[in-house]
């Protein structure tokens, strides 16, 4: 309840997670820079108070957004159920304001819930008088924002006329631009538009620069796509490690659709929610089918709706199912399609990648995975159509990324239809009994601490060890098995693998928080809205029609074999690319371990990170022509390993005590040892040389005896004797390995 506005009155102070508790002070209303210290109050509002009435009042400031002062701001306590105290969340109501910028003068720190996209979050940060980091969730609306003003940086890969990527060096320099402007009375403030992939390179200039970081404002939009995108796209979640280096009143996550988080930091967040008393103009869905077929639906639908002479949109966040989708397609109809997706996908799609650059639609037909489901403007009419396959978890749709999805869209007329295809998956392959998401989650939680425990019990050995010579064998012993242990250590959902743990930036293990957000979503999907025909119907309160049944003809076959083939065809392309870059480098006696790592780490080359990977184990020890002939072929993982650790085997030097013990006890000679007796003496000195425990009853043993030795199998399949020191199939060593730690080498 507002009173006017006196030169000085009354100021309260709300700023507790617990309890609302009140300061009173006279203070200039006009200047809130008074404000003391709020960094451990994670809600702070200040209100302009009557002295004579305190329920009449005026919110002034608002975690840190101050109101415009056309603006009543009307703002809610929820509370927990459990502890009336405790705050849950402060809902604020927009009394008719369409955008964020009309209500404050910069984004709120905390998490902001906007309820609803195209209410102007970026644009309210971009003109905040204020140094801005704001992290996007792709480059195609980093750069189109980056184009609303001269004194915006975009931070990203090139794109339109932004040819060349932004180096550190480009950085220091727009800081040091800006800081001159300002030093010549322009009012200009530091504004980098990045995308998450680059978000460490100004971090690091900031740092480097000895700028504070409470001088900026750091806003990830578009946080729950990083929940759900994390599972492929790991790096990801590096964006909530730099988050939290920032204090809390100079950080803000945002979205249209926030999701509960289980991220211990995050969690301590405020969480701020923007209530509307209009609702949200949309459309429910012009039509859903369910089908058991998407791909061929999708196909249908397109060669059906083409000629009306109106664009199509297909939402599908699958690679391959995109481009089976395309080879069904006539070949007058592929020409007019482009597919939209992450850099890192541009050579599976060949020449089908187009960007989407000033909201304009490249192709009539156009595919996009999820890096345009949100914070993407297409200022054009079209048909959308998603699809949802239950086979793939990672093409999986809430309501809530659907509603995303359509919001794509910002013509004033809004779509000309949409379309949901979607398919089911019955069956319990992703239960575990009839338990809530709630539980899955505190099981993936507990999973993922009983792992933490492990890598801290690995580093106590370690610090527990008082031999320097012993402390350091133990250090790189577990430096590679740690990284094992979180290749292993996760939790499957169909074909689709996801690590409980990651590596942070700052080298340290981690509970993956974001992954299982995710796997909590993919199973709360899979078990409650895509198990049963009908349920995504009655979320829209749609009639259920008839599943639409399409079977695999001899025709779709052949377009999966075609995807297959040219899945192949690519790799091999990118391993003849790499073949060749490497031999330039060995030519020029520069092929080096950071030589290799480097060319690994290129955009695009992760489907043969195993060939470089490979390349860099051995290229010391194997004539390089010989090991990338091998690599050539593509081995799989066990049969890489047993070349692996032949050749290592060979390039020991004979007085190595492990391979010293094995030649003494298997000499070339016409003696026969049982399978027994080899798996027995190989188990115990591969315990004690090579410190690893393996149980004498698996064939892991065998494998390791029989890429040290060629040997002849006797007639009754039981026993083995040597014929030759060493694995004839592998070649000769060019380098001999002189080491104490041969346990650094061996890959078992």
């Amino acid at each position: 309840m507002p009173f006017g506005n006196p030169r000085k009155s009354l100021v309260r102070e709300i700023k507790n997670l617990k309890k609302l508790a009140y300061s009173d002070e006279d203070c200039d209303v006009e200047n809130l820079e008074w404000i003391s210290n709020i960094k451990e109050y994670p809600y702070h509002v200040i209100q302009e108070v009557n002295p004579e009435n305190p329920e009449e009042y005026k919110v002034l400031k608002f975690n840190g957004a101050k109101i415009k002062k056309d603006f009543e701001l009307h703002s809610y306590v929820r509370r927990l159920a459990d502890d009336k105290r405790e705050i849950q969340a402060i809902e604020f109501n927009m009394e008719g304001k369409k955008y964020l910028g009309e209500v404050f003068d910069s984004i709120p720190f905390g998490i902001l819930n906007k309820n609803r996209t195209g209410v102007g979050a970026t644009t309210l940060e971009i003109e905040a008088k204020r140094n801005s980091i704001i992290v996007f969730p792709n480059k195609s609306l980093a750069y189109s924002k980056s184009k609303t003003k001269d004194s915006l940086l975009y931070v990203g890969s090139p794109i339109g006329d932004s040819t060349s990527i932004i180096s550190p060096k480009d950085i220091k320099k727009y800081i040091d631009e800006i800081d001159q402007r300002r030093s010549d009375g322009e009012e200009v403030y530091k504004k980098f538009l990045v995308v998450a992939d680059s978000l460490p390179k100004i971090y690091e200039v900031i740092a480097t620069k000895k700028e504070s970081f409470d001088s900026y404002f750091l806003l990830v939009d578009e946080v729950d796509m990083i929940q759900s995108d994390v599972t492929y796209r790991p790096k990801l979640e590096d964006v909530i490690d730099y988050y939290c280096k920032f204090p809390q009143s100079n950080r803000a996550l945002v979205s249209a659709t926030i999701r509960d988080f289980t991220h211990h930091e995050v969690q301590k967040e405020p969480m701020l929610i923007a209530k509307y008393v209009n609702k949200e103009e949309g459309q429910r869905p012009y039509q859903i089918t369910h089908t058991d077929n998407p791909n061929k639906a999708v196909a249908e639908y397109i060669e059906s709706r083409h000629d009306r002479k109106e664009k199509i949109v297909i939402a599908y966040n699958s690679i391959t199912d995109i481009k089976e989708i395309i080879f069904l397609l006539p070949e007058d109809l592929r020409s007019k399609c482009g597919v939209l997706c992450s850099e890192e996908s541009e050579d599976k799609v060949k020449d089908y990648y187009v960007e989407l650059v000033d909201g304009k639609l490249e192709k009539d037909i156009t595919f996009m995975t999820c890096v345009y489901f949100v914070g993407v403007d297409i200022h054009e009419r079209y048909q959308l159509v998603s699809v949802i396959n239950a086979n793939v978890p990672y093409t999986l749709l809430s309501i809530d990324r659907l509603t995303q999805i359509r919001g794509r869209c910002r013509h004033k007329e809004g779509l000309i239809s949409e379309t949901i295809y979607y398919s089911t998956k019955e069956d319990n392959k992703y239960k575990f009994g009839d338990i809530s998401k709630e539980e899955y989650r505190d099981r993936l939680l507990k999973k993922a601490g009983k792992i933490i425990q492990l890598y801290d019990a690995i580093d106590n050995i370690v610090d527990e060890e008082q031999d320097g010579e012993m402390r350091d064998e133990f250090d790189s012993l577990f430096d590679k098995v740690k990284p094992a242990i979180q290749r292993y250590a996760t939790e499957k959902v169909g074909n689709l693998e996801v690590s409980l743990t990651r590596r942070d930036i700052d080298g340290n293990y981690q509970i993956s928080y974001f992954n299982i957000d995710a796997l909590v979503e993919m199973f709360d999907l899979l078990n409650n809205l895509y198990d049963k025909k009908g349920k995504l119907e009655g979320k829209y309160g749609l009639e259920i029609g008839d599943t639409l049944h399409f079977e695999i003809t001899k025709e779709q076959e052949e377009c999966r074999k075609k995807v297959q083939d040219k899945k192949k065809m690519r790799k091999d392309e990118l391993m003849t690319a790499a073949k060749e870059k490497i031999l330039q480098l060995h030519d020029k006696g520069r092929l080096t371990t950071e030589e290799i790592e480097s060319l690994r780490n290129e955009k695009g080359q992760r489907d043969i990170e195993r060939y470089y990977n490979g390349v860099r184990d051995l290229y010391e020890y194997v004539e390089i022509n010989k090991l990338l002939s091998f690599l050539d072929e593509d081995p799989d993982p066990r049969e890489y390993r047993n070349y692996k650790n032949g050749v290592i085997f060979k390039a020991l030097e004979d007085t190595n005590p492990f391979k010293a013990a094995l030649l003494a006890k298997f000499p070339v000679s016409e003696t026969y040892y049982s399978i027994d007796e080899i798996k027995d003496f190989m188990s115990q000195k591969v315990e004690e040389c090579l410190n690893r425990k393996i149980d004498s009853s698996k064939n892991t043993l065998m494998y390791l005896f029989r890429s040290f030795f060629t040997t002849k199998r006797n007639r009754y399949g039981n026993g083995y004797k040597i014929v030759c020191i060493g694995n004839r199939d592998y070649p000769d060593p060019i380098k001999t390995i002189n080491t104490s730690k041969t346990y650094d080498y061996f890959d078992i």
